[in-house]
């Protein structure tokens, strides 16, 4: 009877109830099915079911959740998607890769009027790597709505680097080895170029454009950078410490 009913709840994604029917009156909910000779009810409740995984998944959050208007916006964007809630989040999910990007969180919200952060989390046809996944993204989106430097639309190599800040923050052999106390003394601004021109794939001209900032300015600044803290942030193996290094400061301020 168990197997029946995850067929049913995998078939309609929704929660199921069987049990014999013994001539009692039908609800609205209710109907007669057939099984190994006997006659069963089944009653289908509200409450949806997310039980298999398969295709693309993509986490959306909103602080001021309207998901019926948010559901009307994903379906006139995309076809073929199923959108439900899960959590505290809402998923889109398709069977083939939707084209969202950095600009797709801004339409929504010209839509919807609320702040919108969203997360890919691949292809995925696991139910237990859906979950560990959207628990990355729960874990790391204080972070990532009070982080000035980071997108909307969060991508898998985005989640990786933030689950790692985090786990450097808990795991306090790595934590020490950040001189915190250092990076406190230091102006924000000053910080914050670091991140934007590693963020900028080590590019002068694209930083430069990016924080509105005169080349001179921003090639003084990585020199003062490199001055404070002996990094030179065109070197990658300096720039990824920095990186780390100054994410995990700012994640354990939030």
């Amino acid at each position: 009877m168990q197997n029946l009913v995850e067929f049913f709840e995998k078939e309609t994604n929704k929660q199921i109830n069987i049990f014999k029917y013994t001539n009692q009156p039908l609800k609205e909910n209710q109907q007669l099915i057939s099984f190994n000779n006997e006659t069963y009810i089944i009653e289908m409740n509200n409450k949806f079911v997310f039980n298999h995984a398969n295709g693309y998944f993509y986490l959306i959050h909103q602080q001021n959740l309207d998901f019926e208007n948010l559901k009307r916006v994903l379906d006139n964007l995309y076809e073929d998607i199923n959108v439900f809630e899960y959590n505290k989040f809402v998923v889109l999910n398709s069977s083939k890769l939707l084209e969202i990007d950095l600009s797709t969180p801004e339409i929504i919200e010209s839509e919807t009027y609320s702040n919108t952060l969203i997360a890919y989390l691949g292809k995925i046809s696991d139910i237990n790597i859906f979950n560990l996944r959207l628990s990355i993204f729960d874990e790391v989106l204080p972070f990532l709505s009070t982080d000035s430097n980071s997108n909307k639309f969060v991508t898998l190599t985005d989640l990786t680097i933030y689950n790692v800040i985090f786990l450097i923050e808990k795991e306090k052999s790595i934590y020490s080895l950040i001189d915190f106390e250092n990076i406190k003394t230091i102006d924000k601004n000053l910080l914050h170029t670091g991140i934007s021109f590693i963020e900028n794939d080590l590019n002068i001209s694209k930083t430069s454009s990016s924080l509105f900032l005169h080349r001179n300015t921003l090639i003084y600044r990585l020199e003062k950078i490199k001055e404070i803290f002996g990094l030179d942030l065109k070197i990658f193996k300096d720039a990824f410490v920095f990186y780390l290094s100054i994410k995990s400061y700012f994640a354990s301020n939030i």
